[in-house]
């Protein structure tokens, strides 16, 4: 199915469809209950996408550490759940300045200012790279999977003779 080259990315290809879905859910939530609490609530603008932005946040963190993370072994531990979210919290936030940054800096910086441009600037790129950086984020720190019990460790360690090559 993948090219030799690309043989180590066929584990991910599950992980990171399921992290699409979630983001697809959490970009949709997003925007729905900003226009409802635009639209029919009359709520201000920035009080509208600070909470459309927060609900989605939340769903977006169940569904990665229940779904797309679920497979890995994490701790439950009260304060490992928080940290787990202000990481979470800290990744998405990253994200949102790199998709401002790109819109910025084409707006601003480059003068594009037409509503495709700033589309394609802040929607396409900049949610492409806050995409990249927030897969890699969740992934290595907000769930990253616990370390194998020492046991497996020497296991395997000691099926490997001096040369390194397995018995």
């Amino acid at each position: 199915m993948f090219p030799a080259p690309f043989e180590p990315l066929r584990g991910l290809a599950p992980e990171v469809s399921r992290f699409a879905l979630v983001g697809g859910l959490g970009y949709a939530t997003d925007v729905a209950l900003f226009n409802i609490l635009r639209a029919l609530l009359d709520t201000p603008s920035l009080l509208a996408k600070s909470v459309s932005l927060g609900v989605a946040t939340v769903i977006a963190y169940l569904g990665n550490h229940r779904w797309t993370y679920g497979h890995r072994a994490i701790s439950e531990h009260a304060a490992d759940a928080r940290r787990r979210f202000l990481l979470f919290v800290g990744w998405s936030c990253g994200g949102l300045a790199m998709q401002l940054g790109c819109l910025s800096l084409s707006h601003d910086v480059l003068g594009f200012d037409s509503l495709l441009a700033d589309n394609v600037s802040g929607n396409v790129i900049g949610m492409a790279l806050a995409t990249a950086f927030r897969f890699w984020g969740y992934r290595t720190w907000v769930f990253r999977a616990a370390p194998p019990p020492a046991e497996a460790v020497a296991a395997e360690q000691g099926a490997h003779d001096v040369y390194g090559s397995a018995r």
